[in-house]
């Protein structure tokens, strides 16, 4: 039975996620690793992460909010995704790993401290290259939360248009990952279930976090994913 520190690591990381649209399994899983072996939590994790994307992107909206841009970078992320995860296969995913955090950290740090914020349009090719370079480092590394949040931010796009790509990338990475998964024998019963028990903890967090976005000004939301991504990013490096 999961104990009380294990419900407040579930509840940190869902309240982020219904913030933000993402941060769930990279917060949480470097924590949860200290009751579950990695082959057990994943797969947990990613399931979870499913199900709150959906939960955030079936969420009643006043007007749409994803445009074809927006289509174009979840296209090629989900794409892009297969290509990493043939990838891992490939090479040693643990090294992988932190040298993306390494790369996350110094980006995020640039984008902290740069002067000069361009706040051009961006071009639609932008939105396709993003979204392959961010696929593939999500089937490489399982990891779209620290690059895909600095990239939204640059394209200047607004609090709930934020936290609906995020959700919506996530949604078709994450499905693609399961099969993966389930491929390699990594989704078992024990899998569904501790998933299933975690989920109304998942659900009331990002419930809240929806809430504390709405409230949000744009330029505290972007400054609180700068500081969420560097976070996340050196817990990449430390895992």
């Amino acid at each position: 039975m999961p104990n009380i520190w294990i419900f407040l690591v579930i509840i940190l990381s869902s309240l982020i996620k219904g913030i933000t649209g993402f941060g769930f399994a990279l917060f949480s899983f470097p924590l949860l690793l200290i009751w579950y072996p990695p082959r057990e939590i994943i797969p947990v994790l990613m399931i979870c992460n499913l199900i709150a994307s959906i939960l955030i992107v079936l969420q009643k909206k006043d007007h749409k909010l994803l445009n074809k841009n927006a289509y174009q970078l979840i296209g090629a992320g989900g794409l892009f995704t297969i290509a990493g995860v043939f990838a891992l296969s490939a090479t040693s995913g643990e090294m992988l790993v932190h040298l993306a955090g390494i790369f996350f950290v110094l980006l995020t740090l640039y984008t902290l401290f740069r002067k000069k914020i361009n706040k051009n349009k961006l071009p639609g090719y932008a939105y396709l290259s993003a979204g392959a370079f961010i696929g593939f480092l999500t089937g490489a590394v399982s990891v779209s939360g620290p690059p895909l949040a600095l990239f939204l931010n640059r394209a200047n796009v607004s609090n709930r248009k934020f936290r609906e790509i995020f959700a919506a990338f996530s949604v078709v990475t994450a499905i693609i990952a399961i099969i993966g998964y389930y491929h390699a024998g990594m989704v078992t019963l024990e899998t569904i279930k501790t998933a299933l028990f975690f989920t109304p903890i998942l659900l009331t967090g990002t419930i809240l976090g929806k809430r504390l976005n709405a409230v949000m000004s744009i330029n505290s939301f972007q400054g609180t994913n700068i500081i969420l991504t560097l976070i996340a990013s050196i817990l990449l490096i430390l895992n």
